[in-house]
This record gives C-alpha cells, sequence and structure tokens, in this order.
C-alpha cells in the first residue's frame, strides 16, 4: 500500500512538472507580444536622488503613468552621454481599436545611474519628456 502511495506521488509530481513547463513554454518569446506595441509611458514625476555613499551613488526615481486599463509595464533603458542623462520608459499598449477602461494606473523605477560624476558639475536627466537636473556633490 506505502509503495503504491509512493508512486502515485512521484508519478503526480511528474505531471505537474511537465504542465508548468508546457506552460512556460507558451509564453512568446519575441519582445512585442502579439496584439501589443511598444510606446513611451507617460512621466509623472522625476527626481534625482543621492545616495549616501563614497563616492555619492545616484539614483533617478520615477513616476510613470498607465493610461487605462489595457496598458502594462514594459521596460527602461538608461545611456549616459558626457553631462546627459537619457531614460526611456516604456509600457505595452494594444494596437487597434480595443476596448479598455479609463482607470490611470502608475509605477515607480528606481534607476542608479551610479557613481561617475564630477563634484560641482550640473547634469540632466531626462526621462520621456520631462527633463530635471543636479549638481553632482
Amino acid at each position: 500500500m506505502r509503495a503504491a502511495i509512493g508512486s502515485s506521488v512521484v508519478v503526480l509530481a511528474a505531471l505537474l512538472a511537465a504542465s508548468c513547463a508546457s506552460a512556460t513554454d507558451s509564453v512568446p518569446s519575441s519582445p512585442s507580444p502579439s496584439g501589443r506595441q511598444a510606446v513611451l509611458a507617460p512621466i509623472d514625476r522625476l527626481d534625482v536622488r543621492v545616495l549616501e555613499s563614497s563616492p555619492p551613488q545616484y539614483m533617478v526615481s520615477v513616476q510613470a503613468g498607465l493610461p487605462g486599463g489595457c496598458a502594462e509595464k514594459n521596460r527602461h533603458a538608461a545611456e549616459r552621454v558626457g553631462e546627459a542623462i537619457k531614460v526611456t520608459v516604456l509600457n505595452w499598449m494594444p494596437t487597434g481599436s480595443r476596448p479598455c477602461t479609463m482607470i490611470y494606473g502608475s509605477y515607480d523605477l528606481n534607476i542608479n545611474v551610479g557613481s561617475d560624476f564630477r563634484s560641482g558639475i550640473r547634469y540632466s536627466v531626462t526621462v520621456n519628456d520631462k527633463t530635471t537636473a543636479f549638481v553632482a556633490q
């Protein structure tokens, strides 16, 4: 009896693992899921914060919007050229004219932009359509 129960548990665990693996395989590997497009997220708030470390670390704090029930957080990327930091924040939005609720949401991002800044120099930070600046410590 115990051997039959033990065998049943092993078979059940194997079936569960196989069903989880097949569910994972159905996730699209494409960067753009079918019926979705990447669009710039609206930026509701933008701050630059200095972390207390030596040397000082700089963090870009962003509140990005989700303009409707169909919007989903996608990804962000940061790049720096000289005294300019550019951050791009993207959302997924449906293509076409799919009906969506008009509920506005938001999410927060904290993006570490490093510590390689010269003291006393003014740096600009642009996130999508918003810009701010800070003077390095």
